[in-house]
């Protein structure tokens, strides 16, 4: 073998050595994570306890809703959304993909298991008409904070309740 080959192919086997170790470094947006918020609210007299997770990754996303009374270890209700994420700048664009409830126990209860349910299936189209599918907010990080501001009833303001959420890192 001469020499020139030989130099040739160490330096092809550590270029495709190193490109792939070069992408896996690549870092994460800041927005990457699982974030939290939680508050009270008051309906007819009675006192909820509400949690909002969502999971965000580069191109996903996984948001559920989970309303428990208050001072009860009983869930309520799980309303769950998830589907395809996009960044552009300061910008997320949501493209929902599935809806989600609570899963049921074998009394019918709620549990804290998300069911969830795509596009075609009986749940999916009876509820989807309470949703956009696509949604688009500001987000800004701030060390374990995480403020997001989206349109979700596509009303052109961001007055309502839940469209400005300052979420924490969990």
């Amino acid at each position: 073998m001469n020499k020139g080959f030989l130099i040739y192919r160490i330096i092809v086997s550590l270029f495709i050595t190193i490109l792939p170790s070069c992408e896996n470094q690549k870092k994460d947006p800041e927005f990457v994570g699982t974030w939290q918020f939680t508050e009270k609210i008051t309906s007819n007299e009675l006192v909820y306890n509400t949690t909002r997770t969502i999971i965000l990754t580069r191109n996903s996303y996984e948001e559920t809703y989970l309303i428990q009374r208050e001072n009860s270890g009983i869930i309520s209700a799980i309303v769950g959304t998830k589907g395809d994420l996009s960044q552009a700048h300061s910008t997320l664009t949501f493209s929902l993909k599935e809806l989600g409830k609570c899963a049921l126990d074998e009394s019918d209860a709620c549990t804290d298991d998300v069911q969830w349910f795509g596009q075609g299936t009986d749940y999916f189209n009876d509820n989807i008409k309470y949703f956009e599918t696509e949604v688009a907010g500001e987000f800004e990080v701030n060390g374990k904070t995480l403020r997001l501001v989206r349109d979700l009833n596509n009303d052109g303001d961001l007055e309502d309740t839940g469209e400005d959420v300052t979420f924490t890192m969990i």
